[in-house]
């Protein structure tokens, strides 16, 4: 079948006609939306938009005062996870100190997997464990004894400007 001018222009015409009333039918559409600070920074945290931005909350310790970075660093050893609080759910979460030391880009959320009750970090075991059915969890959030079999839940670390902030939403890659 031979293909005309005619049929060309009919293609044209049809096509601007359908983009015009598709623009008009949906205009949320076909508008650009503007990402909020938060999502662009979490996602992109090298943005120029991100370099004076302090995502989440602070990180405070038990007692409720807030985590100075170098304070923390300076008596903070690692492997042994820190208790810390300000997500909304004001349960305790913890921080993971790295070897150098340094605190590690997530936190763990202390909730077993196996049926959902608060795991406690116990130090003499160096081990989370679970009260309720005996889960064990390695310093780093990873099941050492069953009966759960997947890691504890992590939640976002940023350290910046000498401040912990803690992000309600999990690393995008798991590190450990």
């Amino acid at each position: 079948m031979k293909k005309t001018r005619r049929d060309f222009l009919i293609y044209i015409v049809g096509s601007s006609f359908t983009s015009v009333a598709i623009g008009y039918l949906f205009p949320k559409a076909s508008q650009s939306r503007e990402v909020d600070i938060e999502t662009l920074c979490s996602l992109f945290p090298q943005n120029s938009r991100c370099q004076n931005y302090l995502p989440g909350v602070e990180a405070l310790d038990i007692k409720g005062k807030a985590i100075q970075t170098n304070t923390l660093l300076a008596t903070a050893q690692p492997g042994i996870p820190i208790p810390v609080k300000g997500l909304p759910n004001d349960k305790v979460d913890y921080l993971i100190i790295k070897d150098g030391p340094a605190i590690a880009e997530y936190g763990i959320r202390p909730i077993c997997t196996h049926l959902g009750c608060t795991v406690e970090w116990n130090q003499q075991k160096n081990h989370f464990i679970c009260p309720c059915h005996g889960s064990q969890y390695d310093s780093q959030g990873r099941v050492v004894h069953g009966p759960a079999v997947r890691s504890l839940p992590l939640i976002t670390v940023v350290v910046k400007q000498n401040q912990v902030r803690l992000v309600d939403s999990k690393p995008a890659i798991d590190p450990r």
